[in-house]
C-alpha cells in the first residue's frame, strides 16, 4: 500500500532543512556567550550606557569650566592702527589757536590732524577678588554634578543590564519552547509512520493515521510560531547588546536557579540619591542667587608698550601700565533677585515630593518581588510535580496502547500533555530567574 504524504508537510520539511542549511553557512556570524558574557558587552557596546557615560565626562568638565574663575585670566594683545584725529580742532585750545579774540597765526591746522601710526602690544590680567562665596559655592554645585550624573549612569547601568538579563531569559525560554514544539514533531513524525506500518499491516484503522497525520499538521503552526519567537527575541537581545541584529546567538544556559540569601543587603536607590543631590544642588544655588545682591570686587591689571614707530617699541617711556580694583554693588534690580529665590524655592519643594513619592513607589516595589518571589518558587515546586505525573502517565498510555485497552487518540492526548509540562518547568524555572532579577533590582543590585 503506497502512502503519500501532503504537500504541506513536505513543504514544512525542506523548510527545516533548508533553516539547516542556513544555520550552517552561517556559522561564521555565531556569537556564543554565557551570561556574564553579555553583562560584559552590554557594559562596553550598549549605547544608553556610553550616552548615560559620556555625561558624566561632560560634568567633569563643567567642573574645569567653573574653577577657571579662581584663577587670573592672562591675555596677550597686539594691534596697529592708523588714526586721523581732529578732537583738538574742535576743543577750546584749538579755537584759541585758530580763531577766536586773539588767534595764534602762521599755524597750520594739518599739523594737529595729520594722520599717526600707533604700535600697541599688552598683557593683561583679571582676577576676581571677592563674590561673597559665589565662585565657590558654584564650584561646590558642578562638583554635586559630577555625583549626580554618577548616580544617573548607575541608574542606566541597573536598568540596561536587567534588561539585558530578562532579553536573555527570553532568548532561553524561546529556545526551550522550540526544543519542546521539535520534540513534539518527532514525536508525531514517529507516531505518523507507527500508525502507517500498522495501517499496512492492518492492525490499524485509516482513522487513526488520520488522527496521526492531523497531530504532525497542528504541530506546524506552533514549530512556526516558535522559531519566530525565537529569532525576534535574540534580535531584541543583540540590539541591547550592541550587536548587528542578523548576529546568530548562542547562549549557555543558566542552570537552576540559586537559593536567594534573604540576608543580603541593599543600596539606596540610585534614583533617590540623584533626586538628593539635585535638591542638595537647588540649596546651593539659593546661595548664588543672593550673592547677586552684594558687591563684588575684581582686579585689573594692564601692562605693554606703545609708539608711533617700530623702533621705540619695547622701550622707556613707550610703556604705560594700569592696575584697577573696582566694586560692583546692585542697589535695585527690579525684584529680579527675589523672584528668581521665588522659583529656585518651588525647585527645591518639587524635588523634595518628586523623592518622597519615589521612596514610597520603590518600597512598594521592593515588597511586591519579595510576593513574587516566592510565588515563582511554588510555582516551580508545582510544574516539578506535575511533570513527574505526565510523565508517568505517557508511560502507563504507552503501556495501555500496546495493549489495545486505549485509542491512538488517547496517546496523542498524553504526548501533547507531557511537551506542555515539559515546557511548562522550563517556564518556570526561568521564572524564578527573572523573579530574583526583579528582586535584586529593588535593591539597586546588578543581576548575577
Amino acid at each position: 500500500m503506497l502512502i503519500f504524504f501532503p504537500p504541506a508537510l513536505v513543504d514544512f520539511q525542506e523548510g527545516l532543512n533548508t533553516d539547516i542549511e542556513n544555520t550552517q553557512t552561517s556559522s561564521a556570524r555565531q556569537v556564543k556567550l554565557d551570561f556574564v558574557g553579555a553583562m560584559n558587552s552590554a557594559r562596553s557596546e550598549n549605547p544608553l550606557l556610553k550616552a548615560a557615560k559620556a555625561v558624566v565626562y561632560e560634568r567633569k568638565g563643567l567642573i574645569k569650566t567653573v574653577s577657571a574663575d579662581v584663577f587670573p585670566q592672562i591675555s596677550i594683545s597686539g594691534d596697529f592702527s592708523r588714526v586721523k584725529d581732529v578732537s583738538m580742532l574742535n576743543s577750546s585750545f584749538g579755537d584759541s589757536l585758530l580763531g577766536g579774540d586773539s588767534p595764534m597765526l602762521g599755524i597750520d591746522p594739518s599739523v594737529f590732524t595729520a594722520p599717526r601710526s600707533y604700535y600697541t602690544t599688552n598683557i593683561s590680567v583679571a582676577q576676581p577678588l571677592f563674590y561673597f562665596g559665589k565662585i565657590s559655592t558654584a564650584i561646590g554645585i558642578a562638583r554635586m554634578g559630577e555625583k549626580e550624573a554618577d548616580q544617573g549612569y548607575r541608574t542606566s547601568e541597573l536598568n540596561v543590564l536587567h534588561g539585558v538579563a530578562k532579553a536573555y531569559l527570553a532568548v532561553l525560554s524561546a529556545k526551550a519552547e522550540t526544543e519542546v514544539i521539535q520534540s513534539r514533531m518527532l514525536a508525531a513524525r514517529q507516531f505518523l509512520n507507527d500508525m502507517t506500518a500498522k495501517l499496512e499491516a492492518q492492525s490499524a484503522t485509516a482513522l487513526d493515521r488520520l488522527r496521526a497525520e492531523s497531530e504532525l499538521l497542528a504541530v506546524m503552526p506552533d514549530a512556526l510560531q516558535a522559531d519566530a519567537n525565537l529569532k525576534r527575541a535574540k534580535e531584541v537581545l543583540c540590539g541591547m547588546l550592541g550587536l548587528d541584529p542578523k548576529t546568530d546567538l548562542e547562549l549557555a544556559d543558566m542552570g537552576l536557579p540559586p537559593e536567594l540569601d534573604r540576608t543580603i543587603k541593599g543600596e539606596e536607590r540610585s534614583e533617590i540619591t540623584q533626586i538628593k543631590v539635585q535638591e542638595n544642588m537647588l540649596e546651593a544655588n539659593d546661595k548664588i542667587i543672593k550673592s547677586d545682591l552684594l558687591p563684588k570686587f575684581d582686579l585689573s591689571a594692564q601692562y605693554g608698550y606703545q609708539a608711533g614707530k617700530t623702533e621705540n617699541m619695547f622701550k622707556a617711556p613707550y610703556d604705560p601700565w594700569r592696575m584697577t580694583i573696582s566694586m560692583r554693588w546692585p542697589v535695585f534690580d527690579g525684584l529680579r533677585v527675589s523672584g528668581r529665590r521665588a522659583q529656585n524655592r518651588a525647585q527645591i519643594e518639587q524635588t523634595r515630593q518628586m523623592r518622597i513619592n519615589q521612596e514610597r513607589g520603590f518600597a512598594v516595589e521592593l515588597q511586591s518581588a519579595e510576593r513574587e518571589l516566592v510565588k515563582a518558587k511554588a510555582f516551580l515546586e508545582a510544574a516539578r510535580k506535575a511533570l513527574d505525573t505526565g510523565q508517568e502517565a505517557l508511560r502507563v498510555s504507552k503501556e495501555s496502547f500496546e495493549q489495545g485497552l486505549i485509542t491512538s487518540l488517547d496517546l496523542l492526548q498524553a504526548e501533547r500533555t507531557a511537551h506542555q509540562l515539559r515546557s511548562q518547568l522550563r517556564r518556570a524555572e526561568l521564572g524564578v530567574w527573572s523573579a530574583i532579577f526583579d528582586y535584586r533590582r529593588s535593591l539597586s543590585l546588578l543581576p548575577n
